[in-house]
């Protein structure tokens, strides 16, 4: 073979061979990180030491007569690893005359006082609604969110998430509540005298923590009822109601409104009330409808330009929540947001207050 072609060959061997090894001859450096671990943190509440919470708070409210006021008091303690928003909810799960012993034999009331003034055309009738003839307040770590002057009653509250404040980890909230048993609202109104005798009320307390970026728990849905005038009992059942569906912030409030049980061809508003009366502080107009022939307004969407918060905090019910109630136009003066006369027979009530944070 020729000394140049084997020369060749030679050089291009070897060169081949370097162009190998240069693929593993560079500089290099590898680093690893390993055991990484994604762990999400815990929201996580104990009540005067109880997770789950399994207190009840029954002997704390025995033997209440008009006037007396009681108390149920506790302590949360935030145990998980982030700060939370602490939301506080009541719900009344049902009214009853308690034991009945009078008349013997014939249990009808839990004493003769209570069945004389339950008498009505000689046959006794039992009034045990107590919700609207309690007085609520709330404090926590003694500042007050609800005040006893604030005059709101256990029906306004009821079913209303309430926000307590913020709760960083390992820390404690002391929530303080009473519960007064009126003597009288005014002079419309009767007072708590012997129809309550023995009377019971069931109901449940339900705190929720959640991580500060999460929504309120309110639901966005209201219910609105006729009440009795006399006993502030909603009356259930008779066809006559109305439900709101409402977006919990922004810059307009949105919501959804349908009705039934009204008089037929009328316009109806409806409204924030806000007290004292005649709910114009400030108050504000939601929207107005009309009823067809058969007394009821349609599911209808829109939005109000409130341009606020509800509630204001020149409202009596701050920062507790906001009342809405359907009233006929006839008897609300849109202009400033005022009732005109008391015709609460014609109403339609929210059974909670609500709220609405406005985004400008």
């Amino acid at each position: 073979m020729d000394k140049k072609i084997l020369a060749s060959m030679l050089i291009i061997a070897v060169v081949a061979g370097l162009v190998g090894a240069g693929v593993v001859s560079y500089f290099s450096d590898t680093e690893t990180s390993k055991g990484n671990v994604f762990t999400a943190g815990t929201i996580d509440i104990a009540v005067d030491g109880d997770n789950p919470w399994t207190k009840t708070y029954s002997g704390c409210l025995a033997d209440v007569k008009p006037c007396e006021t009681r108390w149920i008091n506790f302590t949360i303690k935030n145990v998980g690893t982030n700060p939370a928003n602490i939301w506080k909810h009541l719900t009344v799960t049902k009214c009853d005359g308690g034991a009945n012993v009078y008349p013997a034999n014939a249990p009808v009331a839990s004493s003769e006082p209570e069945y004389e003034e339950g008498l009505v055309s000689n046959v006794y009738v039992e009034r045990c609604y107590l919700p609207p003839w309690i007085i609520y307040d709330l404090y926590v770590n003694d500042e007050p969110i609800i005040k006893e002057a604030n005059e709101l009653r256990l029906d306004d509250i009821e079913c209303t998430w309430i926000f307590l404040g913020v709760l960083q980890p390992n820390t404690e909230m002391k929530v303080c509540q009473s519960y007064h048993l009126m003597t009288w609202k005014d002079s419309n109104v009767p007072m708590v005298t012997n129809w309550a005798q023995g009377d019971e009320m069931y109901f449940d307390i339900d705190l929720v923590a959640r991580q500060l970026t999460a929504p309120s728990p309110e639901p966005g849905v209201l219910i609105l009822e006729n009440k009795d005038p006399t006993w502030w009992e909603p009356i259930t059942g008779d066809g006559v109601e109305g439900k709101l569906k409402y977006n919990l912030a922004g810059h307009t409030f949105d919501y959804t409104f349908e009705a039934s049980g009204l008089v037929a061809n009328t316009e109806y508003s409806l409204i924030y009330y806000a007290d004292p009366w005649p709910g114009n502080h400030p108050g504000a107009l939601i929207s107005t409808f009309t009823t067809d022939v058969s007394g009821s307004i349609a599911s209808t969407s829109g939005n109000a330009n409130i341009g606020f918060d509800l509630p204001q905090s020149t409202d009596k019910n701050y920062p507790a929540g906001a009342k809405i109630w359907l009233v006929p136009s006839s008897g609300y003066d849109a202009t400033n947001h005022a009732l005109i006369g008391w015709d609460p027979t014609a109403y339609l009530f929210g059974l909670n207050l609500i709220h609405y944070d406005y985004i400008p």
